[in-house]
């Protein structure tokens, strides 16, 4: 009679990996549309940006705002898809210090936005305000994602200690 080998079981299930890849897809179509946004404006800077088209027609501006705008959504996208990658892997175990990991990890996120929002105020140039804004924001929706991965750990921690 034929028998199965045990399989060991996965250190990371798929859909933690899946929401990983998805996460890191998103991140990347973020950064892309931010590079596409600085090259389509340093374009349409130019002097011959006055020269050609006619009022009311689609130029370079029109172009990087829809550029902005799709990057925007795909960074929203990236911190929804890091919470769920955050939530799938913690919910495929309970492991003691994994709490403490995800509260420093969170703290120093927030501690990086705060520093960032106090860099951004300082700024003179308006080009270097909007970058550190963007690093304010990306590091503050990253922490708060990252809570709901860090009350489940804590409470499946609680739940697994010994009375």
């Amino acid at each position: 009679m034929p028998r199965s080998t045990p399989t060991r079981p996965r250190s990371v299930d798929r859909r933690t990996v899946a929401f990983a890849v998805l996460t890191l897809v998103a991140f990347g179509v973020a950064a892309s549309a931010r590079a596409l946004v600085d090259a389509t404006t340093a374009a349409a800077a130019s002097p011959a940006r006055y020269a050609t088209g006619a009022p009311g027609t689609w130029d370079g501006f029109d172009t990087a705002n829809v550029i902005a705008a799709v990057g925007a959504s795909a960074a929203g996208a990236g911190v929804l898809l890091f919470g769920a990658a955050l939530v799938s892997a913690v919910s495929r175990r309970a492991v003691p210090r994994l709490p403490s990991v995800l509260g420093v990890v969170t703290l120093a996120m927030v501690v990086g936005a705060v520093v960032a929002g106090i860099a951004s105020g300082e700024q003179t140039d308006f080009d270097a305000a909007a970058r550190w804004a963007i690093l304010r924001t990306a590091l503050a929706g990253l922490a708060v994602a990252s809570l709901p991965a860090l009350c489940l750990a804590a409470l499946r921690t609680r739940a697994a200690r010994p009375r």
